[in-house]
């Protein structure tokens, strides 16, 4: 080599990339919501962002492969999607809920999967508190009963308050611990929690006892769904535990469809084994036109977004790109609901690498 020759310049490092799933978008390709937290990603050193351009219902390989991490809204990502896909190291799913994920799949290939539970916590909470009130006021009725003109009639339609009424909540997560402190501010008589899981610690705190499924169904005058998705939860409300239930209780779902038999739910209304019922989630979503939910009006229906505010979107969105920028820096994010892949030798090569490109670009040794 000449004496005037200078040295090579280093390689830069390779760009990280992050895509978005294309609903987060509206059909015109601007992004339907204020704050997704972008801002977290603008402007760093060698990371690039972009929406993905066609939605599907669940993801081709060919849409993931040219991303380190893919923030995700609702479309699913099975074995099939993941087929080929050796670069994407992480997925922030914008919720809690992860049925639509494979998740042995993921961690196979090496990807993590973290969720974002400081989100959702408040607005579903409140949402729950809505759906409570306005069942409680026959809210609904009494609003189509006066655009119909029948207002002598809407005054006859007496509601009840939860005052000295039993709550009962199927799962005690946080989303349940919430809403329980919200609605003690309407003098709830009792709480009661079917969770096998959770510990006998958490429940004192609360105050709220612990029962069986069964005794929770025959006690209660409002029934929360809100527990996860998962093989023991799949059907776990039919013809059988509504029969138990007194015949002026309610049921609230915010959590899942499937959790809640809807053909049974449908007789159970029809026949008045329920007195209502207020359902943000569909064993098919969306709901059939041919229902006959729709034409019932003791039942309340909202499209799988009775939470979605401004905020619960801006707190996800900030907690997806933080995880994000933890897998930039080859770090690993919170919330990983597959923990097994923390040490599966995919993922903790892919975080090397990546670890090694940011030290690269931040000229650290």
């Amino acid at each position: 080599m000449s004496l005037h020759s200078q040295p090579e310049p280093a390689p830069e490092a390779p760009e990280f990339r992050v895509g978005f799933s294309a609903d987060f978008c509206g059909e015109d390709g601007r992004l339907v919501f204020p704050d997704i937290g972008l801002s977290l990603l603008d402007g760093v050193a060698g990371v690039a962002h972009e929406f993905l351009s066609e939605y599907r219902t669940e993801y081709s390989p060919a849409q993931l492969a040219g991303y380190d991490v893919l923030i995700s809204l609702k479309p699913r990502i099975t074995a099939q999607s993941l087929e080929g896909v050796s670069r994407l190291c992480a997925i922030g799913r914008c919720g809690v809920g992860y049925d639509n994920v494979d998740l042995n799949a993921c961690t196979e290939h090496g990807i993590a999967v973290y969720i974002t539970p400081g989100g959702v916590v408040r607005p579903v909470a409140e949402s729950i508190l809505l759906l409570v009130l306005a069942l409680s006021h026959r809210l609904l009725i009494k609003d189509r009963q006066v655009r119909q003109g029948r207002w002598a009639e809407s005054t006859h339609r007496l509601g009840r308050e939860p005052r000295d009424r039993v709550v009962g909540t199927i799962g005690l997560g946080n989303i349940a611990m919430e809403t329980i402190r919200l609605l003690r501010a309407l003098d709830v008589r009792r709480f009661l929690a079917f969770d096998p899981y959770a510990s006998a610690e958490r429940a004192a705190e609360l105050a709220v006892e612990q029962v069986s499924l069964e005794d929770l169904l025959r006690a209660s005058d409002y029934v929360l769904v809100n527990c996860p998705l998962t093989a023991e939860t799949r059907g776990l409300l039919g013809r059988e535990q509504f029969a138990l239930m007194k015949h002026d209780a309610v049921l609230i779902n915010t959590a899942r469809g499937p959790i809640v038999d809807e053909s049974a739910l449908i007789e159970a209304l029809q026949s008045k084994q329920i007195a209502g019922a207020a359902l943000d989630v569909f064993e098919q979503e969306p709901i059939s036109p041919a229902s006959p939910l729709l034409a019932m009006e003791n039942v309340i229906l909202t499209s799988h977004s009775i939470a979605w505010t401004e905020e619960l979107f801006r707190d996800m969105g900030r907690i997806d790109c933080q995880g994000a920028l933890a897998i930039h820096r080859g770090e690993i994010p919170e919330h990983v609901v597959n923990s097994q892949v923390l040490s599966h030798p995919r993922f903790l090569d892919k975080l090397a690498r990546l670890r090694a490109a940011y030290a690269a670009r931040e000229g650290k040794p």
